[in-house]
């Protein structure tokens, strides 16, 4: 049945199309929104599919009338971010860029990164198209300017400062170490700086380079280098709008589920980075022009805009997009279609890599329907009740029983889910006792996931043979858990499942798909067992190694690592070299010699 649309006006909006169960199913904007709306309700032959498919659920249809149609394209963008309309076309990989945020309106202001530009009275810089050079200008700021960025309220009660402090990022505004009028003239200099006065600040690590140099002191040289190229690369990325040889390059390549658009950002005539992203086709099914029209829309609501926008086919709504993007950098945009010259080289290239983008999605694709054979075939060969599309693996790492670790790896439809993995470092287990290790390790992870109600995984795979496989077992039984779990041994790669009376072994051939799944897991816990015990092992000999030497305290230990960088060049350093470290005597310099000098012998 066909919505009432009498009432709606002839006038410029937003019109929000509902379902039967008041969801919003599209959202469209016009420059008329009767006749627009009305042309959905006319005879359907020159719809497509997906909109066809689309009326026929339309129950409803709400409107937002605006004063212009380039008001109506801003909400439109807007509302379709925030609702993702199924019939909408959906840029998957949309992402919010990254801002410098300084809490000006606070009593003593903090500076961090945020992709949230919020209407909050604190000053926003960006956004940024490289958030790298953005990470390590606000280290370099932290150490010049010492401004707070933890999130620690000041609010006249003295607290104990955080490490910032002690590593002169920080003035600890916490700890009353600082007036307020002080500190606020430091965090304007900030600001002067993002605003574009970074030749002072310039000017100044320059000289402190050149200090060091002189002082052939070249490792710290080169850190003030790489501030300096940090500054500069912020600088150009703030400034790189106003450019008369700036512009994005969009091109596409398409199947027949996504549409892959790939960027080239072209600054002062360079190529400086690139970006990829993908967009279903929404109802525009083989349109292209359409599509890299919404795409335009909705990835400059957030991205800087250039001056230039070049793309491989004349756009729909040309003019309009060009007005609303000229309003939003308040300067001149323009889209165009380069037909000859560089440009016309750079846009094809840009449609190679995205041909490119689109055969990797193939081979992940690819990737992902075979992991999900290979799960079909382990369900089958270990005759398992579900799909074992969560996977755990365990393996235990140590050297004679000294820094022992234990890993967790989680595989999620075949693939390592890294943000998942756990590494556990062994409290109750002295000397050597692998067994007894893996059966703490397999203890505590499930005795958590057991008390928090989280979910349990459908297969365990433990590195190792009958002994780590019994002590998991005996683990879960504890805890009163009945989990599916499999041993899997290095050099015979023979599956090992527990019974009740005497384990059962597995042997797939070395061409299975199954038995490739459950060596990738064993694998991969493996190296991130050996990973996290390496670690354990270098920070407790990066402790031990000066703590043990006597007159070097905490303040004399962070002078010699902040000069050399790590354990391993205060070794190799000669007296002389020492001596150089403030707080450092002859006679301490010497000191630290003989010390690793015997370790030596």
């Amino acid at each position: 049945m066909k919505p009432d649309i009498s009432s709606i006006p002839n006038l410029p909006g937003v019109y929000l199309m509902k379902d039967g169960s008041d969801n919003i199913i599209y959202i469209g904007k016009a420059k008329s929104l009767k006749k627009r709306v009305s042309q959905y309700f006319q005879s359907g032959k020159n719809h497509s599919s997906k909109t066809r498919a689309m009326v026929r659920k339309i129950e409803d249809i709400d409107y937002i009338v605006t004063d212009s149609e380039v008001e109506a394209l801003i909400l439109e963008a807007n509302l379709v971010k925030k609702n993702r309309p199924h019939y909408n076309i959906d840029l998957k990989d949309d992402k919010r860029y990254p801002y410098v945020k300084v809490t000006i309106n606070k009593k003593f202001p903090r500076i961090f990164i945020t992709r949230k530009r919020l209407m909050d009275g604190a000053l926003y810089f960006g956004p940024y198209t490289n958030v790298k050079p953005v990470r390590r200008t606000l280290d370099m700021i932290s150490q010049v300017f010492r401004i707070k960025r933890c999130n620690r309220k000041v609010d006249g009660k003295r607290t104990r400062p955080c490490l910032n402090y002690h590593i002169d990022r920080c003035y600890a505004p916490c700890n009353g170490s600082i007036s307020e009028e002080e500190y606020r003239r430091n965090v304007m200099e900030a600001v002067k700086f993002f605003k574009g006065d970074t030749s002072s600040i310039l000017n100044s690590l320059q000289q402190k380079m050149q200090e060091h140099a002189k002082a052939q002191e070249f490792e710290a040289a080169a850190a003030v280098r790489d501030q300096i190229e940090a500054l500069k690369s912020l600088s150009e990325q703030q400034t790189a709008t106003a450019g008369n040889n700036d512009s994005d390059l969009i091109a596409t390549a398409a199947d027949e589920d996504n549409i892959f658009v790939q960027i080239f950002y072209i600054r002062d005539g360079n190529m400086v980075g690139k970006a990829d992203f993908s967009l279903s086709w929404g109802d525009a099914a083989g349109d292209i022009p359409r599509i890299v029209a919404e795409f335009i829309k909705q990835y400059y609501q957030d991205a800087p805009v250039p001056p230039e926008i070049l793309v491989q086919y004349p756009i729909p709504e040309k003019e309009l997009i060009t007005k609303w993007l000229s309003e939003k950098a308040s300067r001149s945009v323009h889209v165009q279609v380069p037909a000859r010259g560089d440009k016309k080289k750079l846009l094809d290239m840009a449609a190679r890599n995205a041909v490119m983008t689109m055969e990797q999605s193939h081979i992940k694709r690819s990737d992902r329907e075979n992991a999900l054979q290979a799960l079909v075939q382990l369900r089958d060969e270990l005759s398992l009740s579900t799909l074992p599309v969560h996977i755990e693996g365990f393996d235990i790492s140590n050297i004679s029983g000294t820094d022992a670790v234990g890993s967790l790896v989680v595989f999620n439809n075949g693939m390592p889910a890294k943000n998942k993995y756990r590494h556990f470092n062994i409290k109750t287990v002295k000397g050597i006792d692998d067994f007894a290790m893996m059966a703490e390790v397999v203890k505590r992870r499930y005795k958590k996931q057991k008390n928090e109600d989280n979910k349990l995984p459908d297969l365990i795979l433990i590195d190792g043979g009958p002994g780590q496989v019994g002590a998991a077992m005996g683990s879960l039984r504890e805890l009163g858990l009945d989990i599916p779990l499999v041993g899997l041994a290095k050099r015979f790669e023979h599956i090992i499942v527990p019974k009740e009376r005497e384990d059962e072994v597995v042997i797939l051939p070395h061409t299975s798909d199954a038995l490739r799944m459950l060596m990738q897991v064993r694998d991969e816990s493996h190296r991130f067992a050996v990973s996290s015990h390496r670690r354990r092992r270098t920070a407790r000999l990066s402790h031990s190694e000066l703590d043990s030497i006597p007159g070097i305290g905490s303040s004399r230990k962070k002078a010699l690592l902040n000069h050399f960088g790590s354990i391993e060049k205060i070794r190799r350093a000669s007296v002389e070299e020492l001596a150089e470290v403030e707080g450092i005597s002859k006679g301490l310099a010497e000191k630290i010699a003989d010390h690793f000098k015997s370790k030596r012998d």
